[in-house]
């Protein structure tokens, strides 16, 4: 059996995973053209072609198994005979067949890596269709392929040296020991860039649909002449012709996209020559390295392509390590999944000069169609020579970047590229100089940089990480009367006197700038003339849809929506997006909104914003590290299902008020006990969240704490790790955690992405901190009689599945809200975690802390902790039938102690291994599972839940 590389295996996930820019294969389809086509004779080369190379009879199941096929395939060669149709029908069945064929996955399970298709046209003229997958055939291969094809045709008695297998070569490459310390060499070079590895280019990126990828190219000549006029500029200036045009293109992209420095994805096709004729054998040699593109402090673009090229030189000496670990690696070290969407790709500086030898073009034509398409891509810049010109040729994902964005692009580098021909002088001329020549302006230098909880918000609006594709951003609703002339006046007044409220998101850039232009987001719904049934049902339509709804960032990011019902009477729905305000603030405003205060000023925000100093961070850091240590899974409530296989989820808001009197006096018992209010109202959360738990390892969850400042009111939260044990005593522990909240407001320096960042490279799953507790308490509230009151709200945060929020009305009351989501959790246990929470509180009011533990334990042990009525012994015993079943596939000795919210990548899971451990399952539990199912789960705990949801369901 043979094991997919990582560049196979990345194909391989791509295809079946929905993930950002996923569910493609990595294919490329090509077209030639030409005339006198024998068909029988090409059947015959293609089947030489077939007993010739074994990755052409590979065969990949839906479990990642790799054999290789003795027999052929059937049908080799398809036949398309178009001459009975007009003109105009054969061009329209040939779009819909590149159509076809542009967004088609060839059926791997059925061996087919490589499929042929000739379209018989008029004249003797035909059209050639070859679709290959790289798991299978990479670009480099495809050129064997053509050429293996070309003289097969030729003759098909010609007797061509046997190539090695590609799999002999794996193994030697695995087995060589120079090679092993090459890779043990580039590992080590590899881990130590994770933090100056610069992020994907700010691409414009549309928010995925179901429509499915849609794939399209662009492209251009540079005839002879002036490819050979590029070509002999490079060597003057010792510079590969693969280096200039690498340098041209990500000169125009970052100028393009404003990035101060951004990656690349640059594949290469190296082949070890392990092996004697190697250079013959058809198979997927690709790999890729993460270039780093420097736009900063260069003077002009020799120096910029020069710099560039050693860059390049640097990466491609430590290649040993693949690109696709360094991605993993990545994703890892930033907590949430990287991608690499944009891809240069040169064929220039061949031996053979052409892609494909004169034979090629002789039998089979023109080659005058070529498109690719690989997971996780947005843009594949593709360079080739193809004779003598230079054929520029460009893959584009028109489901992810709008067209008009790209074409400018496209076209802004065929101008420089076209300059540069013509007059080379400007090359070394000073960049301000070109740049003034092609009309490319500067970014806005007064836009500031988004900080990483704000990269993060960006990242948690696409579906590429598990509970995604939300916006991080608060929803609430108001009541009563108004003066609406003064209202809007107020809000007018707001907008000019807030820069937060006059603030955009400029995604592309990764920058936040302030308008000058006072625009009121005001939205007013006269209701006044209808049925009061007819206008809350409208009122609740508009809700749903509007509390959960993701703001286009063309616009800044908060609403106000007016429900007028009578002439005074109103209802207020408001919506801030967290990329410029946090929870505090919007409660600020708010109340700013429906009063009169005088609207004072305040510092600018720059003055406040200091970047910790190195000593200062590598403090907090091992502060945190220390703190996190003893943490050993992520928390497992009982989750409807593993929150890792949870793309996104709608989320609903549960209610519970405490009296204040009650409120007040379980405060007086916590004082009594020296804790303060936000202490003991978060220990007694965890305490009964705490009861859920389905393991003994410690509950942590995510506090957002600000950061002491003086500013404009914006969004400046972080937020701190928080974790709870039953091991002792409730006040002994709620005395540790007030500690531990108040020394780690002195470790801010490490930031809450830090943290989720750590907390992943520990676990190596997300979401990492799925639960949040939010104190409120000291968030302005709108004074008691007020002509306007707070009705309710829903907030929702991306990779969060509970946020438990506590805060008081304008009365004076405890307010709990619990905002969950619905795929992560049932409503019903947040129901009776709610009801067990304010019964507590209330004894606790009443009797005092001193008995508090008799207390808990008395009110907890009644709680059902299985939602699905499975006793504690049945559950265990699942759980040593689910660790035999890895034990054993997996070879891991008893005397090894497993964590079951270890990582499988830490135990040795192979794609090989998902189908037998399927069948076990099913044959143990009586399920009808299939592997895909379990490639989604990360540990034994996910599928261990995956398991109890399937037996619910029968």
């Amino acid at each position: 059996m043979c094991e997919l590389t990582p560049m196979q295996s990345a194909c391989w996930f791509g295809r079946v995973h929905d993930a950002m820019l996923g569910g493609v294969a990595a294919h490329l389809y090509t077209e030639f053209n030409g005339t006198q086509l024998d068909s029988d004779r090409l059947r015959q080369a293609i089947e030489c072609l077939y007993r010739r190379h074994e990755l052409l009879r590979l065969q990949l199941n839906a479990e990642g198994e790799v054999r290789i096929r003795d027999t052929l395939p059937q049908n080799v060669l398809e036949i398309d005979n178009f001459l009975h149709l007009s003109e105009a029908q054969q061009q329209q069945k040939l779009e819909d067949k590149r159509r076809q064929w542009t967004h088609q996955q060839l059926s791997l399970d059925e061996g087919q890596t490589v499929r042929f298709s000739v379209s018989l046209l008029g004249n003797q003229v035909f059209r050639l269709h070859i679709d290959a997958d790289m798991i299978a055939i990479d670009p480099s291969s495809f050129r064997i392929l053509m050429e293996d094809l070309a003289q097969f045709y030729a003759d098909s008695t010609v007797c061509l040296p046997s190539p090695p297998s590609f799999y002999d070569w794996r193994n030697r490459i695995q087995q060589d020991l120079y090679q092993r310390q090459q890779q043990q060499r580039a590992r080590q070079w590899w881990l130590s860039r994770m933090d100056i590895i610069a992020p994907a280019p700010a691409l414009p990126l549309k928010q995925p649909t179901a429509a499915g990828a849609q794939s399209t190219r662009l492209s251009a000549i540079i005839g002879a002449e002036q490819a050979l006029l590029l070509r002999r500029f490079a060597c003057q200036l010792q510079l590969t012709f693969s280096a200039l045009i690498l340098g041209l293109f990500a000169y125009t992209l970052g100028k393009v996209t404003h990035d101060r420095a951004y990656r690349l994805n640059v594949p290469f096709f190296w082949r070890e020559p392990l092996l004697p004729y190697i250079d013959r054998t058809i198979g997927d040699f690709a790999d890729l390295v993460l270039l780093n593109v420097d736009m900063t402090e260069t003077p002009d673009l020799e120096i910029f392509c020069r710099r560039l090229a050693t860059e390049w030189r640097q990466c491609l000496d430590h290649r040993q390590f693949s690109g696709v670990n360094v991605m993993r690696r990545l994703s890892r070290h930033h907590a949430t999944p990287q991608i690499a969407p944009v891809v240069f790709t040169a064929a220039v500086d061949l031996p053979e000069k052409n892609l494909f030898s004169s034979r090629v073009h002789k039998y089979f034509g023109s080659m005058d169609w070529c498109i690719s398409q690989g997971p996780q891509v947005a843009l594949d810049a593709q360079f080739v020579q193809l004779n003598n010109d230079l054929l520029i040729n460009w893959d584009i994902r028109l489901d992810a970047l709008a067209d008009t964005w790209v074409n400018g692009l496209f076209e802004r580098f065929l101008t420089l590229l076209n300059t540069l021909i013509a007059q080379p002088e400007y090359f070394s001329r000073p960049l301000t100089e070109l740049n003034q020549y092609l009309n490319i302006t500067e970014p806005d230098e007064k836009a500031t940089p988004l900080n990483a909880l704000q990269k993060s918000y960006l990242s948690g609006r696409s579906t590429a990480f598990a509970l995604g594709g939300v916006a991080m951003q608060e929803f609430r609703e108001y009541a009563g009367t108004l003066d609406l002339p003064a209202f809007r006046q107020r809000l007018a007044d707001m907008v000019q006197h807030h820069a937060s409220l006059r603030t955009y998101i400029d995604v592309r850039r990764c920058v936040q700038w302030v308008n000058p232009q006072v625009i009121i987001n005001l939205t007013e719904i006269n209701l006044c003339g209808e049925e009061p049934a007819a206008a809350t049902e409208k009122i609740d339509s508009f809700r749903r849809r509007y509390q959960q709804e993701i703001f286009d960032l063309q616009e800044s990011p908060w609403d106000i929506t007016l429900f007028q019902l009578s002439a005074q009477q109103f209802i207020v729905f408001a919506r801030f997006d967290a990329l410029i305000l946090d929870g505090r603030s919007i409660a600020a405003l708010m109340c700013e909104l429906f009063t009169d205060t005088e609207l004072k000023e305040a510092p600018l925000l720059s003055e406040n914003r200091q970047q910790p100093d190195s000593q200062t961070y590598n403090t907090a850091l091992a502060y945190w590290q220390a703190q996190l240590q003893p943490v050993t899974s992520i928390p497992q409530l009982p989750w409807k299902q593993p929150l890792a296989t949870l793309e996104t989820s709608r989320y609903q808001r549960q209610s519970a008020v405490l009296p204040a009197q009650i409120f007040d006096k379980l405060c007086q018992s916590g004082l009594r006990q020296g804790l303060f209010k936000n202490s003991l109202l978060m220990a007694l959360i965890l305490a009964v969240l705490n009861r859920w738990q389905q393991t003994s390892g410690l509950l942590s969850a995510a506090v957002p704490v600000l950061p002491l400042y003086k500013g404009e009111l914006s969004n400046q939260s972080t937020f701190v790790v928080v974790c709870w044990s039953s091991v002792t005593g409730f006040i002994e522990q709620a005395a540790k955690l007030q500690k531990n909240m108040l020394d780690g407001l002195q470790h801010l320096a490490f930031s809450g992405v830090d943290l989720a960042r750590l907390l992943f490279e520990q676990h190596g799953e997300a979401p990492v901190l799925p639960i949040v507790i939010t104190n409120g308490l000291s968030w302005p509230v709108l004074p008691a009689g007020s002509a306007v009151h707070y009705v309710n709200g829903l907030t929702q945060t991306p990779q969060v599945a509970i946020d438990i929020r506590f805060m008081l009305s304008d009365d004076g009351a405890l307010l709990f809200n619990i905002d969950f989501a619905q795929a992560a959790i049932d409503a019903a246990i947040i129901h009776d975690f709610l009801a067990v929470l304010v019964s507590i509180c209330q004894q606790l009011a009443d009797q005092g802390l001193e008995n508090i533990d008799s207390v808990l334990n008395q009110t907890l042990s009644g709680i059902t902790i299985n939602p699905n009525g499975q006793c504690a012994d049945a559950v265990i015993r699942q759980r040593e039938q689910l660790e035999h079943i890895y034990r054993d596939t997996l070879n891991i000795e008893q005397t090894i102690v497993i964590e079951h919210t270890r990582p499988f990548s830490q135990l040795g899971l192979r794609p090989a291994h998902v189908k037998e451990i399927t069948s076990r399952i099913n044959h143990s539990f009586r399920l009808t599972l299939n592997p895909r199912q379990l490639i989604g789960c990360r540990n034994m705990k996910e599928v261990e839940q995956l398991i109890r949801a399937e037996m619910d369901s029968v």
